[in-house]
């Protein structure tokens, strides 16, 4: 059975916290909302924090950027803890987020996903699937084959709301980019790709949307995140299996809003949540990947299926440049939003 970790640091922390008066420290944690995703947070790192620390911690959300700028703004910030985009945290690191010391922590992560402000906390990869029910003994075996519609026609789906999850990515890889080679992303040549499918293409604005359509079999072949694959095999999507290509990998990760009155706690949070143990059982819960290298959850046979993620895929996961893509986001959502309403 596996214990959650508790350091001596955070023992003297609740020590000395809680005062002479026995006052009860509390925290607010925020992530997305209900799901698989936010249970597993709540069942993997809140229940054993709160159990072990005495820490009172409460939920709440959605994630929401413009909310936590506008309380960092008016100075009255009731967030400690925020689940959000890995951009936000190097963006606004020192302005709107606080610096956060991971101590022993700092390598334990996959190369360029920690920041001074953001912690890892849940790695997702884009994977190709398809309709066992359409294609059955001749399937796509490639990234290409998802934007040949003359070889294998139908209907494609992707989550198209937001572009850095790795979707620029799997057109160039398709078109023959080799990974070293991405950045800088050449956005044109991307959308060029996507242009070969677009009378075919499922632009879904939500994760919802896209899984229905795949449970649904509105969809022939999809790009969709591994969290959201496992979701959708959960819910009755059993037909749909994954082709084992490059997969472009994106994160979240954990940041403490400038101005929390919490934020040494929150930082003793996000240290214990940090740690393999809760985080293999974090993936385990969830169907996201443990953001520790050293985590190592036992996977049932459905996560099995559509692993993308564990250590024998080291080799086909392609780590997108949260860096670049910071200082390009906003010029690649105007390109995207552009190409879609055209």
């Amino acid at each position: 059975m596996r214990r959650p970790w508790i350091g001596a640091a955070l023992v003297a922390l609740l020590l000395t916290s809680c005062g002479g008066g026995g006052e009860v420290r509390s925290l607010t944690f925020v992530s997305y909302g209900k799901g698989a995703y936010q249970e597993g947070q709540e069942k993997a790192f809140l229940e054993p924090f709160r159990k072990q620390s005495g820490v009172r911690v409460t939920l709440d959300g959605p994630s929401d950027n413009a909310k936590l700028r506008a309380m960092v703004g008016a100075g009255r910030v009731t967030w400690d803890v925020v689940d959000t985009d890995a951009f936000m945290a190097r963006e606004h690191c020192g302005t709107l987020l606080e610096k956060i010391d991971v101590g022993d922590l700092e390598g334990s992560f996959p190369p360029g996903t920690l920041s001074d402000c953001g912690v890892p906390t849940a790695l997702f990869g884009l994977m190709l699937m398809y309709n066992g029910n359409t294609y059955g003994a001749d399937p796509p075996t490639s990234l290409a084959d998802f934007f040949d519609p003359a070889k294998f026609p139908g209907k494609r789906v992707i989550y198209a709301k937001d572009p850095a999850i790795g979707q620029l990515e799997a057109a160039l890889l398709a078109d023959g980019v080799p990974p070293d080679g991405l950045y800088p992303l050449d956005v044109d040549r991307a959308l060029k790709v996507y242009d070969r499918v677009r009378h075919d293409l499922t632009l879904a604005q939500t994760y919802g949307q896209q899984q229905q359509a795949m449970v649904d079999d509105q969809a022939d072949m999809a790009l969709v995140v591994s969290a959201r694959a496992y979701s959708t095999l959960k819910a009755g999507g059993t037909q749909w299996q994954r082709v084992r290509t490059k997969v472009p990998v994106t994160w979240d990760v954990l940041v403490v809003p400038k101005g929390s009155r919490n934020k040494d706690l929150a930082q003793e949070l996000i240290r214990f949540a940090s740690r393999p143990e809760p985080g293999a059982r974090f993936a385990e819960l969830s169907g996201a990947g443990a953001a520790n290298t050293g985590a190592a959850p036992e996977l049932n046979d459905v996560q099995r299926r559509i692993d993308v993620l564990g250590a024998d895929h080291a080799e086909d996961r392609v780590f997108i440049d949260a860096d670049w893509w910071t200082a390009n986001y906003s010029e690649v959502v105007r390109a995207w939003t552009a190409w879609q309403t055209s």
